[in-house]
């Protein structure tokens, strides 16, 4: 039952998966997989009765602990919903750290969580959730809020270091769009940014030439400019990772004109110094999509994947034993 009947109100139910919980006020309703990760795998806003998030073919399973198959994209994927993840303290592949393997985006995606209800009345919603890494030693904690009448989730975060010893990490979010929002109308705004295409995986289709380019313009294939700032339509069967760098400020927004609505995530750029952009449109082949998939990602990040490559390369964060860190996010629905 919601706690409260209009205005901001929560509520937590159990179901197979474990808990799921619900933020809602008058324009937002969020969906969140208390014990799988915190994941946000509804993001509507209630006006139009639009979902901003994408869910993938996998149903939803109740986590254990975070299997690695090493070299392998492992449990993430086996149980990952769409919608929107935290990615802590790994980003992309599994590697090896400090003796520790570590999967795909980390372990926070795949464990459960702890909440507890911070501010509940019809004017605010405030709810705390944390949880404690298991192969490596950190503290992560974050609490979400809304406002009556607001078409914003802000997101205040902390990370703690509870070694005695001092650990890196890389740190992100992943959410993941899709229809009914996205669409090959849709516009992606970002003010600016250097462009680095990765080489593509043998078993996606592309248009796109390796290299290095400036938002939103790079070279395709066939030696045409090709604008990324353009989602691409599902019968373009493409599938692409780009990394965006040098930011001109911490915020993307994406547009869909025809139902004059646009999705804008705020964060700080001296922390999340990356978006990468993960694009299909049914041209990723082979496990896990398989060709039948549509949808982008845009992800604040830390740093390029992986762990161990960014120690190597001076591009992960680090905390001194006992040391913290805390950012504020903001993602906002909004018509144009």
């Amino acid at each position: 039952m919601f706690s409260n009947k209009q205005g901001c109100r929560w509520a937590c139910y159990e179901w197979k998966l474990g808990r799921i919980l619900y933020m809602e006020n008058e324009i937002l309703r969020i969906c969140i997989l208390v014990d799988k990760g915190t994941d946000i795998v509804e993001f509507l806003y209630k006006p139009l009765d639009v979902d901003f998030m994408w869910r993938s073919p996998f149903p939803l399973y109740r986590q254990g602990f975070p299997e690695t198959i090493h070299g392998k994209l492992g449990k993430f994927i086996d149980y990952y919903p769409g919608g929107w993840q935290e990615c802590f303290p790994n980003a992309g592949r599994p590697c090896e750290y400090k003796g520790a393997d570590i999967g795909l985006h980390g372990e926070v995606a795949t464990l459960p969580w702890e909440f507890e209800i911070l501010t509940s009345n019809s004017k605010q919603l405030r709810i705390k959730f944390w949880v404690r890494t298991l192969r490596t030693p950190f503290y992560l904690e974050k609490i979400l809020s809304l406002q009556s009448g607001s078409p914003t989730l802000e997101i205040q975060e902390r990370v703690v270091n509870e070694a005695g010893e001092n650990m890196d990490f890389l740190w992100g979010h992943h959410p993941a769009f899709g229809e009914p929002f996205i669409n090959g109308n849709c516009k992606i705004n970002i003010k600016g940014a250097k462009v680095e295409v990765l080489p593509g995986d043998g078993v996606s289709l592309t248009n796109l030439k390796q290299g290095i380019g400036s938002w939103p313009m790079v070279e395709g294939i066939d030696g045409k400019p090709v604008d990324l700032s353009i989602v691409p339509k599902p019968q373009d069967r493409v599938s692409d990772v780009i990394f965006l760098s040098d930011l001109l400020e911490g915020k993307y927004e994406i547009i869909n004109p025809e139902i004059s609505l646009g999705f804008r995530f705020e964060f700080p750029e001296e922390i999340f110094k990356y978006i990468w952009y993960w694009r299909v449109a049914r041209g990723s082949f082979g496990y896990p999509w398989y060709g039948r998939t549509y949808n982008i990602a845009l992800e604040p990040f830390s740093g390029k994947a992986i762990l161990s490559e960014a120690v190597k390369n001076g591009y992960q964060l680090t905390l001194d034993a006992g040391k913290e860190i805390e950012v504020k996010l903001a993602v906002t629905a909004f018509r144009i």
